[in-house]
């Protein structure tokens, strides 16, 4: 994931890197800004802000950082299992589970849930946000979740 700057590469289960993509070669020793051991997803990707890069793990724990020094925030266990990335759109992340649930978490410097809602079917795919819209693609179905239209919201 490329965030303001920098290259945010995660090793399954070991290891999130933040690196500046300015160079070749070996970069191990000069550009690597940070690196962090702690809540690297294992099938997930991250996501990432201006500011804040989020990860989630597959047994669902989901941790902010820092963008510009790696620090953690914050973490929340949503202790669900979890395949599909987290996905940015404003400032509002979005995550989908396997039990079929979709959580919306403020993109922020502290936990706050927004939302969460029970999608009777299983996520293994990234939701994808487009415009106003998200899709989300389950086992079962196909999602598009819009907001109502101003006239329809009466």
């Amino acid at each position: 994931v490329y965030s303001f700057g920098l290259v945010l590469a995660a090793s399954p289960s070991d290891k999130l890197l933040a690196i500046r993509p300015d160079c070749q070669g070996d970069v191990t020793k000069t550009h690597v800004a940070w690196t962090t051991e702690d809540n690297v997803p294992d099938v997930t990707s991250p996501a990432a802000t201006t500011n804040l890069v989020f990860t989630l793990t597959t047994s669902g724990m989901l941790t902010c950082f820092n963008l510009a020094d790696g620090k953690r925030l914050w973490e929340h266990d949503f202790e669900e299992e979890c395949h599909a990335s987290p996905a940015i759109a404003g400032n509002h992340v979005y995550l989908l589970t396997q039990k079929g649930n979709a959580f919306v978490v403020a993109a922020a410097p502290e936990f706050r849930l927004i939302s969460r809602g029970a999608m009777g079917d299983s996520f293994h795919a990234s939701p994808a946000i487009v415009g106003d819209r998200a899709y989300f693609r389950g086992v079962s179905n196909v999602w598009c979740i819009a907001s109502a239209p101003a006239s329809a919201a009466k």
